[in-house]
Parts: structure tokens; sequence; C-alpha cells
């Protein structure tokens, strides 16, 4: 599905995209976090981006929408925790295909790093210098999706 490989690029994954030009190399002092730190990281939590929201439930699933400010699309998965990375699997409503995106994170000083590790389309990761730390100032507290999920069909 076109809208929901445009979604990866301009929605979910915005933190990475559109922070690339802020992006740089880990600290050499940073530390992973652990796995309950990242959990608290997105649980309860809806990342708001430039072309879509998702709620990260604290049962481990997710919900999104894809359009602003039209909702054209709708998805849903699942996110868990492993270590000090996030992987998130969501399937749009009438594609048959599961996309796959992870971040991993790490924390030096008051800062917290992030990487996006794993691509849903299957390119490499920048581990050289594509360390960001705006992933977390975009997850908003609560389901801020869950009227316009439903408004657009959301299963």
């Amino acid at each position: 599905m076109r809208a929901f490989a445009i979604f990866l690029l301009g929605g979910a994954l915005t933190s990475f995209v559109c922070a690339s030009a802020w992006a740089g190399k880990l600290p050499k002092d940073a530390v992973e976090l652990t796995a309950a730190e990242v959990k608290a990281i997105y649980s309860g939590k809806t990342g708001v981006y430039d072309v879509s929201s998702i709620y990260y439930a604290s049962d481990g699933t997710t919900k999104g929408i894809f359009g602003k400010p039209k909702v054209t699309a709708t998805f849903k998965g699942t996110w868990s925790v492993s270590g000090n990375e996030m992987c998130a699997k969501n399937k749009p409503k009438g594609d048959p295909k599961i996309y796959r995106d992870c971040n991993k994170f790490w924390r030096s000083g008051k800062r917290i790093y992030d990487l996006w590790s794993v691509h849903y389309d299957g390119s490499k990761p920048d581990l050289k210098s594509g360390y960001v730390t705006t992933t977390v100032k975009k997850l908003k507290d609560g389901d801020l999706v869950a009227k316009k999920y439903a408004a657009a069909g959301g299963e």
C-alpha cells in the first residue's frame, strides 16, 4: 500500500527523518536505557508526527492514523521492548503486509538519544551519525488517535 509506505517515511518515523538534520554521533559516555525505561517512554503515549499519529497502548498494542488534517489510512499492530530497543509491527487496513520498525535508546547526562535501528524497508541504519534527541519530545500522554481512528473506520 503506497499510502502506508509514505506513512512510514513521513509519519511514525518522522522523528528520525525530520530530525536527520540534527542527527549526530552517540556520545562516548552514553549508556543503554533499561527495558523498563524504554517501556515508560512509549507506554500509554501517542507519537504525534507530521503526517500521522500512533498510540502505544500499555497492553502492547498500537493503532494509528495517517493523513493530516484528513485521515487517509488507519493501521494497527503491536509494540514490544527488548533491552534498550522498542519494535513496532503495524499492518495498515487493507494491506496484507506487516511493517516493522525499531528504535534503540541511550542516555548521556540528561539527554536521551535514539537510533532508528530497524527500517521497515530493510535499509540499513546509520550507526555512525544517525542518533537523534527529538523522539521522546514527540510522544504525548494518552490516546490522541481514538476518535479519528474510529471515524476513519479503524477496526
